[in-house]
């Protein structure tokens, strides 16, 4: 309960300044609230609301503040009427129709069970939007394969990113009627009569009608209250701003690369537009081949690689699902490799400015298996180290499933669910890129072991860890490179403990200068994946004694 106002106090409250102020700037932010249901103890009330309206509705709208459809309209219905003496029951899809349709259900259900708030169907179709379960919000899923937050729930009150809501109107060609009804009460010694000029009639501002009313209140206590209606009318941008078939490529940028260098060592470019460049038909004979190769840093595989849920990366090729993929050469490891042509027919939009900052010169070379795939329609065995030791990876467990009845290794699960597609060769020489490799490779290779089937038939020995368990079970069925792959992965054990965990110290940094002898970061993760393959090879002929 508030303070007894003078009547300039009072009249600063009751004209609603920010709320006006607000309600006429709603939905031209990022973000549109659509709907929204709040009052405080009892000094200020407000509601929010949504609809989409035809533009022959327009004129109608705009001769009254007042709501053209009410929470919890919209819903499917009948209606009757008289015909020859006869009630005439009819359905309607919309009962409050066809002009006006809503954004938000508003499903209630009288306290039995929650209400429930949904969104229109053919909205969340069309803008093609995912709804996350837990948290009732909605997600647009961009054809790059990135989630955008589009529609969020914040306690009763709901927001809509409003170019989503733009692009809605573009498609359908509809007008976005934007309601709000605010109420506020101040404590006065003064009637509402004293009030009486900040009443306003219906009446348009710009985009909006507006309507303020003032009146007098007594629950117990003696309040004037003010009552501001406002009801923006937005129409709809052109159809093809829609961003959708067949406007979806309006917008669509194709920015230059880096193809060759001239004499003087700068920099020669070329966009990446299919439609600008020559093919083998004879199209655009003096601009750069569709099949001009482009180089990248390999770090630019590295946000495709750390999101293994979303993205693959093989040999060969990098997608985002089923939603796209695109043809690189990545059987080099000091470049990536993609075709001119394909970055703008294959890799997004969205995606492209990512590409472009690790865009290098061709100083590179493509790599002998895409030549001969791609030029001599050849098959050809990966030269990338990464990926033979991922596919023999994979084909040891088959082998020894098949040969043994179970897997050398364990299925991965939890966070190291996706191990086997985030380990790589690491994408530049800092420590961090290398420790997040060397800790990969030990919980493959290492955590990993079936210690429960290797240890099965051996008789028990206590303390006695994964690495000895295999070492005992390869002595037992003769296997004649025990020594040195068990030398492999005690290396990688200790690499693991020793650098990975105590990297700063200067006792990490002798054993890491030791061990790298010469080569460089990926060159020694290489080293050791070619090692593992070789060992992966030769367990795979082992056979039962």
């Amino acid at each position: 309960m508030g303070n007894t106002l003078d009547h300039d106090e009072a009249a600063n409250v009751l004209k609603q300044l920010d709320e006006r102020e607000a309600s006429q700037r709603n939905g031209s932010g990022p973000w549109t609230v659509v709907y929204d249901s709040w009052h405080d103890s009892g000094d200020k009330s407000r509601a929010r609301f949504a609809a989409f309206a035809t533009p022959s509705h327009r004129d109608r709208a705009m001769q009254s503040a007042g709501w053209d459809m009410s929470v919890g309209g919209g819903f499917p219905g009948f209606s009757q009427h008289r015909e020859d003496g006869e009630w005439v029951s009819t359905y309607h899809r919309n009962i409050d129709g066809p002009n006006v349709e809503p954004l938000v259900l508003v499903q209630e259900m009288y306290g039995v069970v929650p209400d429930a708030y949904l969104i229109s169907e053919e909205f969340r179709l069309l803008m093609h939007l995912w709804e996350d379960k837990a948290t009732g919000n909605f997600y647009s899923v961009s054809d790059g394969g990135s989630k955008e937050l589009a529609i969020k729930f914040t306690g009763r009150q709901i927001e809509v990113r409003t170019p989503l809501l733009r692009r809605y109107q573009a498609a359908r060609q509809l007008d976005l009627l934007l309601f709000s009804d605010t109420r506020v009460f101040v404590e006065t010694d003064e009637k509402s009569d004293a009030f009486k000029d900040l009443n306003e009639k219906d009446h348009v501002e710009n985009d909006s009608v507006v309507f303020m009313g003032v009146g007098d209140i007594r629950l117990g206590r003696s309040q004037v209250f003010s009552r501001l209606l406002v009801k923006r009318i937005l129409p709809p941008p052109p159809q093809e701003k829609s961003g959708i078939w067949p406007w979806d490529g309006d917008d669509e940028e194709y920015p230059e690369f880096i193809i060759d260098e001239d004499e003087n060592g700068r920099a020669v470019k070329f966009t990446c537009e299919e439609d600008k460049l020559a093919n083998y038909f004879g199209k655009n004979p003096e601009a750069p081949h569709y099949l001009t190769p482009v180089f990248f840093k390999p770090e630019v595989l590295r946000r495709y690689y750390d999101d293994p849920g979303l993205y693959s990366i093989s040999d060969g090729r990098l997608s985002c699902g089923h939603l796209w993929g695109v043809q690189i050469d990545n059987g080099n490891s000091a470049a990536v490799m993609v075709f001119l042509g394909d970055i703008g027919r294959d890799i997004p939009s969205s995606h492209r400015d990512h590409w472009r900052a690790y865009n290098i010169p061709p100083v590179s070379k493509m790599s002998e298996s895409t030549f001969r795939r791609s030029f001599l329609a050849q098959f050809a065995e990966t030269e990338n180290p990464e990926h033979l030791f991922k596919n023999a990876y994979l084909a040891i467990q088959r082998a020894w499933l098949e040969r043994w009845g179970w897997g050398l290794y364990r299925e991965a699960e939890g966070s190291d669910a996706e191990l086997i597609q985030r380990v790589r060769i690491p994408l530049n020489n800092t420590d961090t890129e290398f420790e997040a490799q060397l800790l990969s490779l030990a919980k493959l290779l290492v955590d990993l072991l079936n210690e429960a089937a290797i240890a099965a038939g051996l008789p028990p020995i206590k303390g006695e860890k994964g690495i000895s368990k295999f070492k005992r079970f390869l002595d037992v069925n003769s296997y004649e490179h025990t020594d040195r792959d068990i030398a492999l992965l005690r290396r990688i054990q200790n690499l693991r403990s020793r650098i990975a965990a105590h990297t700063s110290g200067s006792s990490g940094q002798a054993v890491l200068a030791e061990e790298l002898d010469g080569l460089s970061k990926p060159e020694f993760v290489e080293k050791l994946m070619r090692e593992a393959t070789q060992m992966f090879a030769d367990l795979s002929k082992l056979d039962q004694r």
